[in-house]
Order: C-alpha cells, then sequence, then structure tokens
C-alpha cells in the first residue's frame, strides 16, 4: 500500500528522518559548494518508520548518496531494518579494505520474508578519504550500474531477488547505522 502523496515512482530524501531542532550528535557543517548539510557523530540515533519516508516496495531504482566520511572505521550509511532489527532489507554499507587505501561501497537488498542474514546486491570500490563523495547505484533488473563523482565507475550483473523488494510492514529506515542489533554506526556528513 502505498501512502497517499507517496507516488511509488517519486523521489525520496531519506534525510526526513532528521528532525529539528537537532537531536544529539547531528549538527549543520559546510557541504559541496559551501551549502549546508548534516554532519552525524555515532552519538545520533536517527530512525523513522519507513512508510513516513518510502513506498512499501522498490522495483527497478536509483540511490544518490553524498558523503564525507569522518572516521576510518566504516559502517552503514544509511539502512531500511525489518521489524526485528536483525536483516538490513536495503542499505549501503562503507567498509575499508584490508589495504586501507580504498573503501567498499556495498548495496544490500535482501527479502527478509526469506534471508534471516543480510545479502550484499553489488560491492565497488571507491578511494579512501575524508573528503566529498557522490555516490549513485542504478539498480535494473540485472544489473547495477554505479558512478562515482557523477562518473560511471562500474556495472555489475545482478540477479534481484524479488525483482520487487516489499518492506516488511514495520520497518525502520536508520541513517548513519543499522540499529540497535547490527549497529555499524558510520560517522559522516551529509547532504
Amino acid at each position: 500500500m502505498v501512502q497517499p502523496g507517496l507516488d511509488a515512482l517519486a523521489e525520496r530524501d531519506l534525510m526526513g528522518a532528521i528532525q529539528i531542532p537537532l537531536q544529539n550528535g547531528v549538527k549543520f557543517v559546510d557541504g559541496l559548494d559551501g551549502f549546508p548539510a548534516f554532519g552525524v557523530t555515532s552519538e545520533a540515533d536517527l530512525k523513522s518508520p519507513f512508510k513516513l519516508i518510502l513506498s512499501d516496495h522498490l522495483q527497478d531504482f536509483a540511490i544518490i548518496a553524498t558523503v564525507r566520511p569522518q572516521s576510518s572505521s566504516g559502517g552503514w550509511v544509511f539502512s531500511v531494518v525489518n521489524s526485528l532489527d536483525t536483516v538490513v532489507q536495503l542499505g549501503l554499507l562503507l567498509e575499508p579494505t584490508a589495504a586501507g587505501d580504498e573503501w567498499n561501497a556495498t548495496l544490500y537488498y535482501t527479502d527478509a520474508k526469506k534471508e534471516r542474514i543480510s545479502q550484499p546486491l553489488a560491492s565497488f570500490q571507491v578511494p579512501y578519504g575524508k573528503s566529498w563523495m557522490k555516490m549513485i547505484f542504478k539498480v535494473l533488473p540485472d544489473q547495477v550500474v554505479f558512478y562515482y563523482n557523477c562518473l560511471e565507475a562500474g556495472v555489475v550483473p545482478v540477479k534481484k531477488e524479488p525483482r520487487k523488494l516489499v518492506f516488511d510492514s514495520a520497518s525502520t529506515v536508520y541513517i548513519g547505522q543499522a540499529g540497535p542489533v547490527l549497529k555499524q554506526k558510520f560517522e559522516v556528513s551529509a547532504v
């Protein structure tokens, strides 16, 4: 069921989980080209019922994330987690590689009705750094196209199961984490 006013094809802004006045662990920072952005520390607990931000399902879609990591440990940029907070249905995880000079940017896409463990859909390597980076994941029926700083940086063939991702009715959207069970908080500035 799509909430009134939430067209299944419309643009969604996950930053809607951030409320004004800002809570502990959230502050305003200078973003790209001097525009304001949010800075999120590990003290923040940013979450929202998914129905306030997303439609009840996704099929073919794009995710745009503009972030500036504040820590080298990585973590969840965002996640949509099932009602038990045990499975990431949709999320973006940044983790340092073993060499330490790059990040793995991994998009998760999981049918929580069938899987008990979060499933990675596609992973791409991006340069490690504490500067702003823009990542776009274009999720199509049989591939994920990745853009880094507006340039196509990779294409991975995928088998999306299920083709249409239907969220658990009590799912939660988290910003900078994957909830109290999965954790991996990410200190980040986000546009």
